[in-house]
């Protein structure tokens, strides 16, 4: 596979390699163009003449700018030329080493244009040092993937005494562990959000680690290291300079604030450009004020708070500054004391004890005491209000409206706010099951006072079951459990959704989840509702399957429509419907959009892709959407009228009740919703080819609540990415910093909260950066509409501390973002002056506008 290369590359050389543009397979580069896909072949020209004269290069494009093509581009080159060179990359963890993982083999698959044998360049990931170095020992593979995380946490406990010291001695240890097993360095070192090395002195044994790993001068892990971040000069001057200096002696040519010299020498920085227009053109930031009006009791609790806390700060030695986010009163009323910290989390600035946790916690209990309830915090109704504003069950709006990314410092934060989020909609879909069996408010106020117990609602509705029963069709009796989420914690979770799951203890079943079954089991013919038409269009089926099954004959629809749309041969004996049946899909084909009909038309080429699809749109139908609620009251209005006996004259009288109802419904706009985003979640996010209808689509089986959440202690933060990139559930994603960096949130959303404030302006544009992002909602919203809006919403607590933080906050992330843009020194306090003059600061909120889009800071630089 060698090739012989110039020692310097052009930006039309990485296009004979790659293609940016998988639409348009002859797709090329033409110099002047301005579009992303030849700004990123111009991004490996230019990384790659950096790495040969420098050896040293930082990509420091706006966020969303494919920064890991490009990284992965120079990868591609460099095997080209040396087919076993031997290349690294740290991610900050285990979540975005995966992601490099998909991203990699999407890479070569959908956009290589050169032999390359991927199976032999798969990568493999370890979590610590440790496994890093023995697998290097172990066997000569060419591409190995390692968290900055494992920097951290080295130092066993009986060494913490000299942490920092300890830490480098293990840092250096694993250097030469690896060095030797390699006979040498690594030919390439990736690191993905360089900004974490942004702080390089102080006591960090993390900093420590790092030094001792990468080496000197004298001796470094890397040949040539590339590093990746789109806010290198994060909160101060120094900060390019600490990054860079990891991995090259920088003292005696530049000064460490010497940011200018350093990106022209080492860097590469453009702006995003979103059909023409820079983030200015469709940003809306807006400050949403939570009051305590009807609210005397949380007035006084948050008065004696703010009273108490100024004297303790006094008293303490604090003055009037403070840490942005920082005060637990900001986020919460205490009460989570006991929950901890965990590893993961520490490498970000989330806290759960802050320097008022014990007053507040003290007041807390107080109030409890007296009134036997916690206080309320204002600006959880607040953002409650802000996620859900429609009934879903009613709603008009497109479904993408309904996704929100909220932001929390605070760790506790996210578990309450996931429980008030779940708790609304239960409110909704227990009121839509009440409307469907025809029940009074009395007895919804009797299941509400359950805390809408399973037991309870199969209680409310028994009188109504009895006819039901006289017909349903017989199922095999060894029906699984359903794969909730274990994290799902019985607080947090939706209790409605969970009506649908069946369960492995307690009460197994219930009438929601027996339904529920009805339309997922191939033996049910009502299973057949939910398969896509025979031909991915309007086509019907002819024929199910019959065979024996413990001397009985079973009947099986969903297996016999399968092979069926497959063009397989019959694996059973085969029995004619009576007249051909149809299915939700072919019913509803033709109310949808042009281009999704145009979609399905250039799927159904491939029967696998079809069937791929429709074991996504399954899955979310049943478990992670409101449509299983809309199917479920169907079917039990549906079964008030006097039924048939025989099971196809019963789909038949199903199929006619139904279709006036599918216009509009909820199932219609999922339908259409999932349609439009499916190649990109599929290919892009979960890393699977187009036609694997093997792919079971599990993950959405676990999301059945409207709302959860991810921090450091929650595990499988894949799932919860690949289900807020979906049209289904998760509606509402609540996240501390772990999700700030690295990951893809915007194929559904444009609607960010900032409930606990960012650190830094670096770090609000990181969290920014998750859904501001090409080839997204926004995106497509200002390709097929014109225009669009991010909505940025900063809630707070009028009349408080909370609210002079914000105002400071805004006012300086307003003075520092074009810094940022341009990568000029820039110095952000991150301390609240609460003496600083705060009226009039809505005014520095970004609107729409006119904003004309800037050059690039440091464009790429090669020779035509």
């Amino acid at each position: 596979m060698a090739l012989k290369f110039n020692p310097t590359i052009t930006p039309a050389e990485v296009a004979k390699m790659i293609n940016f543009n998988a639409a348009d397979g002859e797709w090329d580069y033409k110099p002047g163009d301005t579009s992303m896909e030849a700004k990123q072949a111009e991004g490996v020209a230019g990384l790659w003449n950096l790495l040969v004269r420098q050896r040293l290069a930082l990509l420091a494009d706006e966020v969303g700018m494919g920064k890991t093509y490009q990284a992965m581009g120079v990868m591609l080159r460099l095997w080209l030329e040396k087919p076993h060179a031997r290349i690294l990359v740290m991610a900050p963890n285990q979540t975005l080493c995966n992601n490099w993982k998909h991203e990699f083999s999407t890479f070569i698959n959908e956009h290589c244009r050169v032999l390359f044998p991927l199976a032999n360049y798969a990568p493999h990931i370890h979590i610590r040092l440790r496994d890093l170095a023995a697998s290097v020992e172990q066997t000569p593979h060419p591409f190995h993937i390692t968290t900055i995380h494992a920097l951290s946490g080295l130092v066993p406990q009986e060494e913490k005494e000299d942490g920092k010291n300890a830490a480098a001695s293990y840092g250096a240890q694993y250097r030469r562990q690896i060095m030797q097993a390699l006979g040498g360095s690594f030919d390439l070192i990736i690191i993905d959000e360089a900004h974490y090395f942004r702080n390089r002195h102080g006591d960090s044994q993390r900093a420590a680690a790092a030094q001792a790993f990468f080496g000197d001068e004298y001796e470094r892990l890397g040949k040539k290291v590339l590093l990746l971040t789109a806010t290198p000069g994060h909160s101060s001057p120094r900060n390019i300079y600490d990054i860079l200096s990891y991995f090259k002696a920088l003292d005696k040519k530049y000064a460490y604030d010497d940011v200018r010299g350093l990106m022209q020498d080492f860097a590469i920085r453009r702006l995003r450009k979103m059909q023409g227009l820079s983030k200015y053109a469709y940003r809306k930031e807006q400050a949403n004020a939570a009051s305590f009006s009807g609210r005397m009791d949380a007035e006084l609790f948050f008065a004696l708070y703010q009273k108490q806390l100024v004297k303790e700060m006094n008293k303490q030695g604090e003055g009037s500054r403070m840490l942005y986010g920082y005060l637990e009163g900001f986020e919460s009323t205490g009460g989570s004391m006991g929950i901890h910290n965990d590893d993961g989390e520490k490498i970000h600035n989330d806290f759960n004890q802050a320097f008022d946790s014990a007053l507040l916690n003290r007041l807390t209990r107080q109030f409890h005491d007296i009134y036997h309830r916690l206080p309320d915090h204002p600006k959880y109704d607040q953002l409650v209000n802000a996620c859900i504003s429609d009934d879903a069950f009613m709603q008009t709006t497109p479904l993408h409206n309904n996704k929100h990314l909220v932001f929390v410092r605070r760790i506790p934060s996210v578990r309450e706010i996931t429980q008030r989020i779940n708790a609304r909609y239960d409110e909704m879909m227990a009121q839509r099951l009440m409307k469907a069996w025809k029940l009074p408010d009395k007895a919804l106020a009797e299941w509400r006072a359950s805390g809408w117990r399973r037991e309870k609602f199969m209680s409310l509705i028994s009188a109504n079951t009895g006819e039901q029963a006289a017909w349903e069709e017989p199922l095999v009796d060894d029906i699984p459990t359903d794969d909730p989420d274990m994290e799902n914690e019985v607080k947090l979770s939706s209790k409605i959704a969970d009506l649908f799951v069946v369960k492995k203890t307690d009460m197994r079943s219930t009438d929601c989840s027996n339904v529920s079954l009805r339309f997922r089991r191939p033996e049910s013919l009502f299973s057949l509702f939910l398969e896509p038409a025979r031909d991915g269009m309007t086509g019907c089926y002819d024929y199910y399957y019959r065979h024996k099954h413990e001397g009985r004959d079973r009947d099986s629809y969903g297996d016999a429509a399968r092979d069926a749309r497959m063009q397989r041969e019959p694996t059973a004996n085969t029995v004619a419907y009576k007249q051909p049946l149809p299915t939700a899909w072919g019913l509803m084909y033709k109310t949808l959009p042009d281009s999704a009909k145009a979609l399905l038309k250039k799927w159904r080429e491939d029967p696998a892709i079809i069937d791929n699809f429709a074991n996504y749109l399954r899955t979310g139908y049943i478990f992670a959407s409101p449509v299983v609620i809309e199917l479920y009251c169907w079917f039990i209005e549906f079964n008030r009228e006097k039924q048939k006996t025989e099971v196809q004259l019963r789909y038949q009288h199903f199929i006619k009740w139904v279709i006036p109802r599918l216009s509009g419904s909820l199932m219609q706009r999922y339908f259409a919703a999932a349609i439009e985003t499916f190649e990109t979640l599929c290919v892009k996010i979960v890393g699977q080819p187009l036609k694997n209808s093997d792919y079971s689509w599990r993950e959405l089986s676990s999301l059945n609540s409207p709302g959860w959440y991810a921090s450091g202690q929650s595990s499988n933060r894949e799932r919860l990415i690949r289900g807020f990139n979906s049209p289904f559930f998760p509606n509402v994603l609540v996240a501390t910093s772990v999700l700030q960096e690295g990951v893809n949130l915007h194929l559904e959303c444009h609607q960010v909260h900032h409930y606990g404030i960012a650190w830094t302006a670096g770090d609000n544009e990181q969290r920014n950066g998750r859904v501001d992002r090409l080839f997204g909602r926004i995106n497509t919203q200002l390709k097929v509409e014109g225009e669009a809006e991010m909505n940025i919403h900063y809630p707070y607590l009028e009349g408080t501390l909370d609210q002079d933080q914000l105002a400071s906050f805004i006012r300086h992330k307003h003075s520092m973002e074009e810094k940022l843009d341009s990568c000029e020194p820039l110095e952000f306090n991150s301390e609240i002056d609460l003496y600083q003059e705060s009226q009039d600061w809505k005014r520095w909120l970004r609107q729409p506008c006119d904003n004309p889009f800037k050059d690039d800071p440091y464009p790429a630089k090669f020779e035509e």
